[in-house]
């Protein structure tokens, strides 16, 4: 699981959601480019990249093609960013007056034909399980951080009181193997270089 690498619209404290596309910056490509450099290093070969139909992810995928080149490339709506309505392209802050003007937590605010944290926790589940479904296969998720923090806390058990523990950072990396019908987490939202050393270590046991 990959999240898109920063955006000009992140440095700004925006909310992107989907109602802003966002852009990267230098350093988010750069970020990004660090970790397709780590598959390459590592001779790993994906079998298939999914990714949300957000400019930031895609142009995220276009670099990270040009040195991990998986099998297939699509777009799935499921990794899609959260539908925030009239919250997004707003600030941060925003969600969170909301959430406590409203009374209602934040994980669960869904403003007007939006959807709340837990709908995007439903979808990307959703994903996950149709991909840990199918047979064996190495597949890269290129996704938003609201999303992939979701699906890691339904992997580790956790509640939405730990979200902001999970949410990574620019091209943060997980990687996780799935041994036996378990997922085992073998890095989390690891940033580039820590994935670089993860993987290098893995090929020189």
């Amino acid at each position: 699981m990959i999240k898109h690498g920063e955006t000009e619209e992140n440095c700004l404290g925006i909310h992107q959601g989907q109602a802003v596309g966002g852009t990267l910056s230098d350093r988010g490509a750069d970020d990004i480019r660090q970790v397709g450099m780590a598959f390459t290093e590592s001779c790993i070969v994906a079998d298939q990249m999914l990714v949300s139909p957000m400019s930031r992810c895609r142009a995220s995928a276009d670099i990270l093609s040009q040195t991990v080149a998986p099998l297939a490339t699509r777009v799935d709506l499921r990794l899609a960013a959260k539908n925030s309505g009239h919250l997004g392209g707003q600030r941060r802050e925003a969600a969170t007056a909301e959430a406590r003007r409203t009374g209602v937590p934040i994980h669960q605010l869904r403003t007007p034909n939006g959807e709340s944290s837990e709908d995007v926790q439903a979808r990307y589940i959703d994903l996950w399980r149709e991909i840990t479904s199918a047979p064996a296969q190495t597949t890269v998720l290129v996704g938003h951080g609201g999303g992939i923090a979701c699906l890691l806390l339904h992997l580790t058990g956790r509640s939405f009181d730990h979200y902001l523990d999970f949410v990574p950072g620019s091209a943060g990396t997980t990687w996780v193997e799935i041994v036996d019908d378990v997922p085992r987490i073998r890095c989390m939202n690891a940033t580039p270089g820590e994935f670089r050393g993860q993987l290098a270590s893995r090929a020189a046991r």
